[in-house]
């Protein structure tokens, strides 16, 4: 269970990045929608992240590339969302697309960045105590 205290320290950075500001300067969400982004996306990468850990715990194979997927889906969510975020706020009349892209993308961000920032931790204790397997 030594696991869960790298989901805390990755919850615990979204929570910083939250109450810090960083998240509403960099428009990675519309302030309306930033309170629940930000919970429930936690909350669904947190989950994802157990499913990983207990991935990696039974089949480690399996585990490494559920890793590394969804790390490669917060490397496209990430982009996708301030993209959106400028296209929409940009706009001279209401674009759809560009708001509907945005709110499902920052929800991506947090799902995606709770279980890729505990799996690279988990990674760099690993490295750092010499147990490599």
């Amino acid at each position: 269970m030594n696991r869960i205290f790298f989901i805390c320290a990755s919850l615990a950075t979204v929570a910083a990045l939250h109450f810090s500001g960083v998240l509403s300067n960099i428009n990675l969400t519309h302030p309306i929608w930033r309170g629940n982004a930000t919970l429930f996306g936690s909350l669904g990468g947190a989950l994802l992240s157990a499913l990983i850990f207990w991935a990696c715990a039974a089949k480690p194979r399996l585990g490494r590339w559920f890793e590394r997927f969804l790390m490669l889906g917060f490397i496209i969510a990430l982009p996708t969302a301030l993209i959106s975020a400028k296209v929409f706020i940009d706009a001279a009349e209401y674009n759809r697309l560009a708001v509907n892209l945005w709110h499902k993308s920052s929800y991506a961000v947090f799902i995606t960045f709770v279980p890729s920032m505990a799996a690279l931790l988990a990674k760099l204790r690993i490295i750092g105590s010499g147990k490599l397997d």
